[in-house]
């Protein structure tokens, strides 16, 4: 405890040490995103989405099969899935942040208002009566 109390500013990493702020992890292998695995199972996450909070310009990623990414450690052929992600972080890849100009290019903010998140599933309305059937009249 006497060590935490006596810590001075110049004795703290301020930053994970992996993380070089000029270079932005954004693929692993023939991956277009960079698959991460957990203690339950593994998830894609795709920096490319999120350039501005590396304060660099925001352009249109790829994410076309990020969704297929998820799975956890249990079913058919995760072990093979697992070696995979292994394998493909032995190929990681960075870029150099860009802050030229604008934070998006028009091709992204065009995108971005097309895009649908499949994460929300969608209302099925299909049965549904309307609320005028459920509500009744009360005399009073």
């Amino acid at each position: 405890m006497a060590i935490l109390q006596n810590l001075q500013e110049k004795d703290v990493e301020w930053r994970a040490p992996w993380l070089i702020p000029d270079r932005i992890l954004y693929r692993c292998g023939s991956f277009d995103w960079v698959p991460l695995l957990g203690i339950w199972g593994a998830v894609g996450y795709a920096p490319l989405l999120v350039l501005r909070q590396y304060n660099s310009r925001q352009f249109m990623p790829t994410t076309h099969g990020l969704a297929q990414c998820e799975f956890s450690y249990r079913g058919d052929n995760y072990k093979k899935k697992v070696k995979e992600i292994s394998q493909a972080w032995n190929q990681a890849r960075r870029m150099k942040s860009l802050s030229i100009g604008s934070m998006t290019t028009p091709e992204y903010g065009e995108w971005r208002s097309k895009r649908v998140n499949d994460n929300v599933p969608e209302l099925n309305t299909e049965g549904v009566r309307p609320m005028e059937e459920y509500l009744q009249v009360i005399p009073s």
